[in-house]
């Protein structure tokens, strides 16, 4: 009997150690620790908004959610140019030859983007619409339409274009926008 009343004072002497006097509800009695008992209490009040009802069930995403839509997928008859993507970053001697600044020669190290379009025909820049958004180039002449998704997000308020009379050449370069730069 002895060793009973040994055990059971060190365990309450224990207990009230572990759960201050004004929570302990009986001094015998000690509660199972649950999920809810664990962490901070506050985190209990936190409260999820509905999800938005959509309009058809099966939809995956609403028109609004989609950003930068090329509305022009339209085929009217107009030719489609040649075009290519190019790119450019600002190298020093030391990256080209010590590799300190650790950029390599991918597109991932380039801070901007040219797209040249090849447009024989054409005889002034004043003959083409250029549109030019964050994710695609959007350009349009009486005989050329061109509406490309671009590779990479770009800047385009910073763009520039250049037209080459001779070689009948738009030229636009773009600032990359990089997602570690936010």
């Amino acid at each position: 009997m002895a060793d009973t009343y040994d055990f059971n004072s060190e365990f309450n002497a224990l207990s009230k150690l572990l759960v201050p006097e004004e929570e302990a509800v009986d001094a015998g009695a000690v509660s199972k620790p649950t999920p809810a008992s664990i962490g901070p209490k506050d985190l209990l009040n936190v409260k999820v908004p509905a999800p938005r009802a959509r309009k058809d069930p099966k939809e995956i995403w609403d028109e609004s959610e989609i950003q930068d839509v090329v509305e022009d997928d339209i085929d009217d008859g107009r030719e489609v140019p040649e075009y290519e993507f190019m790119y450019k970053q600002a190298v020093e001697s030391t990256d080209v030859f010590l590799g300190m600044s650790g950029k390599d020669e991918s597109s991932t190290s380039c801070e901007q983007m040219v797209v040249k379009v090849q447009l024989p025909g054409v005889e002034s820049i004043s003959e083409l619409d250029l549109d030019v958004k964050r994710t695609y180039l959007k350009l349009n002449s009486t005989q050329y339409k061109l509406s490309i998704y671009l590779p990479h997000k770009v800047d385009e308020d910073k763009g520039k274009a250049k037209w080459d009379k001779d070689k009948r050449v738009l030229s636009v370069t773009l600032p990359i926008i990089r997602e570690d730069e936010f």
